[in-house]
Protein backbone atom coordinates (compact mmCIF):
# COMPACT_ATOMS: atom_id res chain seq x y z
CA UNK A 1 0.00 0.00 0.00
CA UNK A 2 2.92 2.33 0.68
CA UNK A 3 4.20 1.54 -2.81
CA UNK A 4 0.82 2.51 -4.30
CA UNK A 5 0.83 5.82 -2.44
CA UNK A 6 4.44 6.57 -3.40
CA UNK A 7 3.79 5.93 -7.10
CA UNK A 8 1.24 8.76 -7.39
CA UNK A 9 -1.96 7.02 -8.50
CA UNK A 10 -4.58 9.25 -10.13
CA UNK A 11 -7.55 8.84 -12.49
CA UNK A 12 -7.12 8.42 -16.24
CA UNK A 13 -7.02 11.75 -18.10
CA UNK A 14 -7.66 12.48 -21.75
CA UNK A 15 -4.76 13.15 -24.11
CA UNK A 16 -2.36 10.78 -22.31
CA UNK A 17 -1.64 7.12 -22.62
CA UNK A 18 -0.80 6.12 -19.06
CA UNK A 19 0.28 2.76 -17.75
CA UNK A 20 -2.86 1.12 -16.33
CA UNK A 21 -3.00 -0.48 -12.93
CA UNK A 22 -6.16 -2.59 -12.72
CA UNK A 23 -7.32 -2.84 -9.16
CA UNK A 24 -10.04 -5.20 -8.01
CA UNK A 25 -11.93 -5.08 -4.75
CA UNK A 26 -13.68 -8.43 -4.42
CA UNK A 27 -15.54 -8.77 -7.74
CA UNK A 28 -16.57 -5.16 -8.17
CA UNK A 29 -13.95 -2.52 -7.62
CA UNK A 30 -13.78 1.20 -8.43
CA UNK A 31 -12.66 2.58 -11.81
CA UNK A 32 -9.25 1.63 -13.15
CA UNK A 33 -6.46 3.77 -11.72
CA UNK A 34 -3.25 4.84 -13.42
CA UNK A 35 0.37 5.26 -12.52
CA UNK A 36 2.84 7.51 -14.26
CA UNK A 37 5.75 5.91 -16.04
CA UNK A 38 8.18 5.04 -13.29
CA UNK A 39 11.91 5.14 -13.76
CA UNK A 40 12.43 3.28 -10.53
CA UNK A 41 12.63 -0.40 -11.50
CA UNK A 42 12.37 -1.46 -7.87
CA UNK A 43 9.19 0.57 -7.45
CA UNK A 44 7.62 -0.99 -10.56
CA UNK A 45 8.53 -4.47 -9.38
CA UNK A 46 7.02 -3.73 -5.98
CA UNK A 47 3.83 -2.46 -7.62
CA UNK A 48 3.53 -5.51 -9.87
CA UNK A 49 4.21 -7.86 -6.98
CA UNK A 50 1.56 -6.24 -4.80
CA UNK A 51 -0.94 -6.33 -7.66
CA UNK A 52 -0.28 -10.02 -8.36
CA UNK A 53 -0.50 -10.97 -4.70
CA UNK A 54 -3.84 -9.15 -4.39
CA UNK A 55 -5.26 -10.92 -7.44
CA UNK A 56 -4.12 -14.31 -6.17
CA UNK A 57 -5.61 -13.62 -2.74
CA UNK A 58 -8.90 -12.54 -4.31
CA UNK A 59 -9.01 -15.69 -6.44
CA UNK A 60 -8.38 -17.96 -3.47
CA UNK A 61 -11.01 -16.21 -1.41
CA UNK A 62 -13.63 -16.53 -4.16
CA UNK A 63 -12.85 -20.23 -4.56
CA UNK A 64 -13.07 -20.82 -0.81
CA UNK A 65 -16.36 -18.90 -0.55
CA UNK A 66 -18.00 -20.82 -3.41
CA UNK A 67 -16.94 -24.14 -1.90
CA UNK A 68 -18.15 -23.09 1.56
CA UNK A 69 -21.62 -22.11 0.33
CA UNK A 70 -22.14 -25.78 -0.63
CA UNK A 71 -21.50 -27.00 2.94
CA UNK A 72 -25.02 -26.46 4.35
CA UNK A 73 -26.61 -28.23 1.38
CA UNK A 74 -24.22 -31.18 1.70
CA UNK A 75 -25.26 -31.72 5.32
CA UNK A 76 -28.94 -31.00 4.78
CA UNK A 77 -29.31 -33.33 1.80
CA UNK A 78 -27.80 -36.40 3.44
CA UNK A 79 -29.77 -35.75 6.64
CA UNK A 80 -33.07 -35.11 4.88
CA UNK A 81 -33.02 -38.45 3.07
CA UNK A 82 -31.51 -40.70 5.74
CA UNK A 83 -32.30 -39.49 9.25
CA UNK A 84 -36.00 -40.31 9.38
CA UNK A 85 -35.52 -43.89 8.08
CA UNK A 86 -32.73 -44.35 10.65
CA UNK A 87 -35.02 -43.14 13.45
CA UNK A 88 -37.82 -45.45 12.32
CA UNK A 89 -35.41 -48.40 12.51
CA UNK A 90 -34.75 -47.51 16.16
CA UNK A 91 -38.50 -48.00 16.91
CA UNK A 92 -38.91 -44.47 18.27
CA UNK A 93 -42.58 -43.61 18.96
CA UNK A 94 -44.03 -41.44 16.18
CA UNK A 95 -44.85 -38.66 18.66
CA UNK A 96 -41.12 -38.18 19.35
CA UNK A 97 -39.81 -38.45 15.80
CA UNK A 98 -39.78 -34.71 15.20
CA UNK A 99 -38.04 -33.83 18.47
CA UNK A 100 -34.62 -34.19 16.87
CA UNK A 101 -35.46 -31.32 14.50
CA UNK A 102 -36.34 -28.86 17.29
CA UNK A 103 -32.77 -28.15 18.43
CA UNK A 104 -31.69 -26.32 15.29
CA UNK A 105 -34.58 -23.84 14.90
CA UNK A 106 -34.70 -23.02 18.61
CA UNK A 107 -30.97 -22.40 18.87
CA UNK A 108 -30.84 -20.81 15.43
CA UNK A 109 -33.36 -18.11 16.34
CA UNK A 110 -30.93 -16.93 19.01
CA UNK A 111 -27.55 -17.75 17.46
CA UNK A 112 -27.91 -16.71 13.80
CA UNK A 113 -27.92 -12.92 14.44
CA UNK A 114 -25.19 -13.23 17.09
CA UNK A 115 -23.01 -15.33 14.79
CA UNK A 116 -23.59 -12.89 11.94
CA UNK A 117 -22.60 -9.94 14.12
CA UNK A 118 -19.43 -11.73 15.23
CA UNK A 119 -18.56 -12.54 11.62
CA UNK A 120 -18.93 -8.84 10.79
CA UNK A 121 -16.27 -8.14 13.41
CA UNK A 122 -13.88 -11.09 13.21
CA UNK A 123 -14.39 -12.29 9.64
CA UNK A 124 -16.33 -15.20 8.16
CA UNK A 125 -13.64 -17.89 7.99
CA UNK A 126 -13.22 -18.75 11.72
CA UNK A 127 -16.90 -19.63 12.00
CA UNK A 128 -16.94 -21.60 8.74
CA UNK A 129 -14.01 -23.67 10.02
CA UNK A 130 -15.53 -24.27 13.46
CA UNK A 131 -19.00 -25.24 12.20
CA UNK A 132 -17.74 -27.24 9.22
CA UNK A 133 -15.39 -29.42 11.24
CA UNK A 134 -18.04 -29.93 13.96
CA UNK A 135 -20.53 -31.01 11.27
CA UNK A 136 -18.08 -33.51 9.78
CA UNK A 137 -17.32 -35.11 13.15
CA UNK A 138 -21.00 -35.32 14.08
CA UNK A 139 -22.06 -36.90 10.78
CA UNK A 140 -19.34 -39.54 11.15
CA UNK A 141 -20.62 -40.38 14.66
CA UNK A 142 -24.30 -40.84 13.72
CA UNK A 143 -23.98 -44.32 12.11
CA UNK A 144 -21.92 -45.47 15.10
CA UNK A 145 -24.59 -44.34 17.54
CA UNK A 146 -27.35 -45.91 15.45
CA UNK A 147 -25.54 -49.26 15.52
CA UNK A 148 -25.66 -49.21 19.33
CA UNK A 149 -29.36 -50.06 19.21
CA UNK A 150 -32.38 -48.48 20.88
CA UNK A 151 -31.11 -48.29 24.45
CA UNK A 152 -31.99 -45.05 26.27
CA UNK A 153 -28.36 -43.93 26.40
CA UNK A 154 -27.85 -44.53 22.66
CA UNK A 155 -31.07 -42.71 21.77
CA UNK A 156 -30.21 -39.68 23.89
CA UNK A 157 -26.71 -39.57 22.42
CA UNK A 158 -28.11 -39.86 18.89
CA UNK A 159 -30.58 -37.03 19.48
CA UNK A 160 -27.93 -34.76 21.03
CA UNK A 161 -25.33 -35.37 18.32
CA UNK A 162 -27.81 -34.90 15.49
CA UNK A 163 -29.17 -31.74 17.13
CA UNK A 164 -25.65 -30.29 17.18
CA UNK A 165 -24.96 -31.40 13.61
CA UNK A 166 -28.21 -29.94 12.25
CA UNK A 167 -27.58 -26.69 14.12
CA UNK A 168 -24.11 -26.49 12.55
CA UNK A 169 -25.57 -26.94 9.07
CA UNK A 170 -28.09 -24.16 9.67
CA UNK A 171 -25.59 -21.76 11.24
CA UNK A 172 -23.17 -22.30 8.35
CA UNK A 173 -25.62 -20.50 6.10
CA UNK A 174 -24.98 -17.13 7.77
CA UNK A 175 -21.17 -16.74 7.39
CA UNK A 176 -21.02 -18.54 4.03
CA UNK A 177 -23.78 -16.46 2.46
CA UNK A 178 -22.41 -13.22 3.92
CA UNK A 179 -18.98 -14.12 2.52
CA UNK A 180 -20.48 -14.55 -0.96
CA UNK A 181 -22.26 -11.19 -0.73
CA UNK A 182 -18.98 -9.62 0.37
CA UNK A 183 -17.48 -10.46 -3.02
CA UNK A 184 -20.28 -10.46 -5.61
CA UNK A 185 -23.15 -8.26 -6.68
CA UNK A 186 -26.57 -9.38 -5.38
CA UNK A 187 -27.67 -10.91 -8.70
CA UNK A 188 -24.36 -12.68 -9.31
CA UNK A 189 -24.31 -13.90 -5.72
CA UNK A 190 -27.81 -15.37 -6.08
CA UNK A 191 -26.77 -17.26 -9.19
CA UNK A 192 -23.43 -18.54 -7.89
CA UNK A 193 -24.82 -19.51 -4.48
CA UNK A 194 -27.70 -21.41 -6.07
CA UNK A 195 -25.37 -23.33 -8.40
CA UNK A 196 -22.90 -24.14 -5.60
CA UNK A 197 -25.75 -25.32 -3.39
CA UNK A 198 -27.01 -27.49 -6.25
CA UNK A 199 -23.60 -29.10 -6.61
CA UNK A 200 -23.57 -29.86 -2.88
CA UNK A 201 -27.03 -31.40 -3.11
CA UNK A 202 -26.03 -33.56 -6.10
CA UNK A 203 -22.90 -34.85 -4.36
CA UNK A 204 -24.81 -35.73 -1.16
CA UNK A 205 -27.63 -37.49 -3.03
CA UNK A 206 -25.13 -39.49 -5.10
CA UNK A 207 -23.65 -40.72 -1.82
CA UNK A 208 -27.13 -41.68 -0.57
CA UNK A 209 -28.25 -43.48 -3.73
CA UNK A 210 -24.97 -45.30 -4.35
CA UNK A 211 -23.79 -46.05 -0.80
CA UNK A 212 -26.95 -46.17 1.31
CA UNK A 213 -27.69 -44.44 4.61
CA UNK A 214 -24.86 -45.35 6.99
CA UNK A 215 -22.04 -45.22 4.42
CA UNK A 216 -23.50 -42.02 2.95
CA UNK A 217 -23.04 -40.27 6.29
CA UNK A 218 -19.39 -41.30 6.47
CA UNK A 219 -18.69 -40.25 2.86
CA UNK A 220 -20.43 -36.89 3.27
CA UNK A 221 -18.57 -36.27 6.53
CA UNK A 222 -15.26 -36.80 4.73
CA UNK A 223 -16.27 -34.39 1.92
CA UNK A 224 -17.39 -31.72 4.39
CA UNK A 225 -14.12 -32.07 6.31
CA UNK A 226 -12.07 -31.61 3.12
CA UNK A 227 -14.12 -28.64 1.87
CA UNK A 228 -13.86 -26.99 5.29
CA UNK A 229 -10.10 -27.52 5.41
CA UNK A 230 -9.75 -25.93 1.97
CA UNK A 231 -10.94 -22.66 3.58
CA UNK A 232 -7.44 -22.32 5.00
CA UNK A 233 -6.12 -21.42 1.53
CA UNK A 234 -7.99 -18.10 1.60
CA UNK A 235 -6.51 -15.01 3.28
CA UNK A 236 -8.06 -14.34 6.68
CA UNK A 237 -10.81 -11.71 6.44
CA UNK A 238 -10.72 -10.44 10.01
CA UNK A 239 -12.32 -7.24 11.30
CA UNK A 240 -14.10 -5.95 8.25
CA UNK A 241 -11.54 -7.03 5.65
CA UNK A 242 -14.10 -9.57 4.39
CA UNK A 243 -15.41 -6.96 2.01
CA UNK A 244 -12.04 -5.99 0.54
CA UNK A 245 -9.30 -8.26 -0.71
CA UNK A 246 -7.14 -5.25 -1.58
CA UNK A 247 -7.50 -2.03 0.38
CA UNK A 248 -8.37 1.19 -1.48
CA UNK A 249 -5.47 2.66 -3.42
CA UNK A 250 -6.46 6.27 -3.10
CA UNK A 251 -9.12 7.00 -0.49
CA UNK A 252 -11.36 10.01 -1.07
CA UNK A 253 -10.01 13.31 0.16
CA UNK A 254 -11.55 14.08 3.52
CA UNK A 255 -12.47 17.47 4.82
CA UNK A 256 -11.78 18.62 8.31
CA UNK A 257 -15.21 17.43 9.39
CA UNK A 258 -14.39 13.90 8.24
CA UNK A 259 -16.72 13.76 5.25
CA UNK A 260 -15.49 13.04 1.70
CA UNK A 261 -14.46 16.04 -0.37
CA UNK A 262 -17.45 17.53 -2.17
CA UNK A 263 -19.99 15.94 0.17
CA UNK A 264 -21.83 17.48 3.04
CA UNK A 265 -22.27 15.75 6.40
CA UNK A 266 -25.98 15.38 5.64
CA UNK A 267 -25.17 13.18 2.62
CA UNK A 268 -24.02 10.32 4.83
CA UNK A 269 -26.64 7.61 5.20
CA UNK A 270 -27.51 6.67 8.79
CA UNK A 271 -27.69 3.02 7.70
CA UNK A 272 -23.99 3.10 6.83
CA UNK A 273 -22.90 4.16 10.28
CA UNK A 274 -20.91 1.38 11.97
CA UNK A 275 -23.13 1.47 15.04
CA UNK A 276 -26.43 1.47 13.15
CA UNK A 277 -28.73 -1.46 13.90
CA UNK A 278 -31.71 -0.48 11.75
CA UNK A 279 -33.61 -2.91 9.55
CA UNK A 280 -34.39 -2.04 5.91
CA UNK A 281 -38.01 -1.20 5.13
CA UNK A 282 -40.02 -4.34 4.41
CA UNK A 283 -37.62 -6.58 6.34
CA UNK A 284 -40.41 -8.06 8.49
CA UNK A 285 -42.49 -9.07 5.45
CA UNK A 286 -39.57 -10.84 3.80
CA UNK A 287 -38.68 -12.48 7.12
CA UNK A 288 -42.21 -13.93 7.47
CA UNK A 289 -42.23 -15.22 3.87
CA UNK A 290 -38.77 -16.71 4.34
CA UNK A 291 -39.85 -18.39 7.58
CA UNK A 292 -42.89 -19.92 5.86
CA UNK A 293 -40.68 -21.07 2.99
CA UNK A 294 -38.21 -22.83 5.27
CA UNK A 295 -41.11 -24.42 7.14
CA UNK A 296 -42.28 -25.95 3.87
CA UNK A 297 -38.74 -26.97 2.91
CA UNK A 298 -38.28 -28.80 6.23
CA UNK A 299 -41.62 -30.61 5.98
CA UNK A 300 -40.89 -31.78 2.43
CA UNK A 301 -37.23 -32.55 2.91
CA UNK A 302 -37.38 -34.43 6.17
CA UNK A 303 -40.64 -36.30 5.62
CA UNK A 304 -40.71 -37.15 1.94
CA UNK A 305 -38.51 -40.26 1.90
CA UNK A 306 -40.10 -41.97 4.87
CA UNK A 307 -43.63 -41.04 3.72
CA UNK A 308 -42.89 -42.47 0.28
CA UNK A 309 -41.54 -45.65 1.88
CA UNK A 310 -44.79 -46.06 3.84
CA UNK A 311 -47.15 -45.35 0.90
CA UNK A 312 -47.31 -49.04 0.01
CA UNK A 313 -47.98 -50.04 3.62
CA UNK A 314 -44.43 -51.32 4.20
CA UNK A 315 -43.09 -51.36 7.75
CA UNK A 316 -39.85 -49.52 8.64
CA UNK A 317 -36.80 -51.73 8.36
CA UNK A 318 -38.34 -54.10 5.81
CA UNK A 319 -36.89 -54.50 2.28
CA UNK A 320 -40.05 -52.96 0.79
CA UNK A 321 -39.66 -49.87 2.98
CA UNK A 322 -35.98 -49.51 2.07
CA UNK A 323 -36.90 -49.82 -1.59
CA UNK A 324 -39.44 -47.00 -1.21
CA UNK A 325 -36.85 -44.81 0.51
CA UNK A 326 -34.42 -45.40 -2.36
CA UNK A 327 -37.12 -44.56 -4.93
CA UNK A 328 -37.83 -41.25 -3.15
CA UNK A 329 -34.08 -40.53 -2.92
CA UNK A 330 -33.78 -41.25 -6.65
CA UNK A 331 -36.63 -38.79 -7.34
CA UNK A 332 -34.79 -36.10 -5.39
CA UNK A 333 -31.66 -37.06 -7.27
CA UNK A 334 -33.51 -36.65 -10.56
CA UNK A 335 -34.80 -33.27 -9.43
CA UNK A 336 -31.25 -31.97 -9.06
CA UNK A 337 -31.12 -31.25 -12.82
CA UNK A 338 -34.04 -28.84 -12.37
CA UNK A 339 -32.43 -27.64 -9.14
CA UNK A 340 -29.20 -26.71 -10.97
CA UNK A 341 -31.06 -25.19 -13.93
CA UNK A 342 -33.26 -23.04 -11.71
CA UNK A 343 -30.16 -21.97 -9.77
CA UNK A 344 -28.39 -20.81 -12.90
CA UNK A 345 -31.47 -18.89 -14.05
CA UNK A 346 -32.54 -17.60 -10.64
CA UNK A 347 -32.17 -13.87 -11.50
CA UNK A 348 -34.32 -14.49 -14.59
CA UNK A 349 -36.97 -16.27 -12.46
CA UNK A 350 -37.09 -13.33 -10.05
CA UNK A 351 -37.65 -10.92 -12.94
CA UNK A 352 -40.21 -13.29 -14.49
CA UNK A 353 -42.32 -13.23 -11.32
CA UNK A 354 -41.98 -9.46 -11.04
CA UNK A 355 -39.63 -9.11 -8.09
CA UNK A 356 -38.35 -10.82 -4.98
CA UNK A 357 -41.61 -10.77 -2.98
CA UNK A 358 -43.68 -12.18 -5.84
CA UNK A 359 -41.10 -14.90 -6.39
CA UNK A 360 -41.30 -15.90 -2.71
CA UNK A 361 -45.11 -16.05 -2.87
CA UNK A 362 -44.99 -18.22 -6.00
CA UNK A 363 -42.53 -20.55 -4.27
CA UNK A 364 -44.85 -20.93 -1.27
CA UNK A 365 -47.78 -21.81 -3.54
CA UNK A 366 -45.69 -24.42 -5.38
CA UNK A 367 -44.49 -25.98 -2.11
CA UNK A 368 -48.03 -26.12 -0.75
CA UNK A 369 -49.11 -28.00 -3.88
CA UNK A 370 -46.19 -30.42 -3.44
CA UNK A 371 -47.14 -31.12 0.19
CA UNK A 372 -50.77 -31.73 -0.77
CA UNK A 373 -49.64 -34.19 -3.44
CA UNK A 374 -48.62 -36.64 -0.67
CA UNK A 375 -52.29 -37.22 0.19
CA UNK A 376 -53.28 -40.89 -0.26
CA UNK A 377 -55.79 -39.97 -2.96
CA UNK A 378 -53.10 -38.48 -5.23
CA UNK A 379 -51.37 -40.97 -7.58
CA UNK A 380 -47.65 -41.54 -7.14
CA UNK A 381 -46.79 -40.15 -10.57
CA UNK A 382 -48.33 -36.78 -9.66
CA UNK A 383 -46.38 -36.67 -6.40
CA UNK A 384 -43.19 -37.53 -8.27
CA UNK A 385 -43.88 -34.79 -10.82
CA UNK A 386 -44.28 -32.22 -8.04
CA UNK A 387 -41.00 -33.34 -6.42
CA UNK A 388 -39.11 -33.09 -9.70
CA UNK A 389 -40.68 -29.98 -11.28
CA UNK A 390 -42.12 -27.75 -8.54
CA UNK A 391 -39.95 -28.35 -5.50
CA UNK A 392 -36.43 -27.52 -6.89
CA UNK A 393 -37.09 -23.97 -8.17
CA UNK A 394 -39.17 -23.22 -5.06
CA UNK A 395 -36.31 -24.38 -2.85
CA UNK A 396 -33.82 -22.20 -4.73
CA UNK A 397 -36.05 -19.16 -4.39
CA UNK A 398 -36.57 -19.63 -0.66
CA UNK A 399 -32.88 -20.29 -0.02
CA UNK A 400 -31.48 -17.36 -2.02
CA UNK A 401 -34.01 -14.65 -2.92
CA UNK A 402 -34.39 -13.11 0.59
CA UNK A 403 -30.66 -12.35 0.69
CA UNK A 404 -30.78 -10.82 -2.78
CA UNK A 405 -33.68 -8.63 -1.68
CA UNK A 406 -31.73 -7.56 1.41
CA UNK A 407 -28.65 -6.50 -0.55
CA UNK A 408 -30.65 -4.33 -2.96
CA UNK A 409 -32.42 -2.22 -0.33
CA UNK A 410 -31.33 1.45 -0.33
CA UNK A 411 -31.07 1.52 3.47
CA UNK A 412 -29.04 -1.71 3.67
CA UNK A 413 -25.76 -1.32 5.57
CA UNK A 414 -22.86 -3.51 4.46
CA UNK A 415 -21.34 -3.13 7.93
CA UNK A 416 -24.34 -5.08 9.28
CA UNK A 417 -24.38 -7.73 6.53
CA UNK A 418 -23.67 -10.72 8.78
CA UNK A 419 -26.24 -9.74 11.43
CA UNK A 420 -29.01 -9.03 8.92
CA UNK A 421 -28.23 -12.22 7.00
CA UNK A 422 -28.48 -14.18 10.25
Amino acid sequence: LKAFAALGLRPVTEGRRPNLCAREVCARGPPTMTVDACADAAGCAQLNGARGAGARGAGRQRLAAQLAIALPELGWSVSETCIMPMLLKLNIPPAFLSLNWLCSPILGMMLHPVLGQLSDTYGRRPFVLLLGWASAIGLALLPVLQSMGSSPVALVAFFVVFGIVDTCHDLLLTPTRAAMNDMYSPEECERRSAIAGGVGKVVALICVVVLGGEKAFAATAAIIFLVTTVQLIAPHDRQGDARTIVAPLAPPMASEEGTPSGASPSDASPADAPGSRKFPAGFASVWVLSCAGWFAVCVLSFGSTSCWGERSGALPGTPEFEKGVKVASALFMGSTCIFMLSGGTLPFLVRLFGGHLNALLAALIAMTATMLSFAPQVPSWATGACIILLYPPSYQIVANVPFGWLEEQPSFSASQRGRLTG
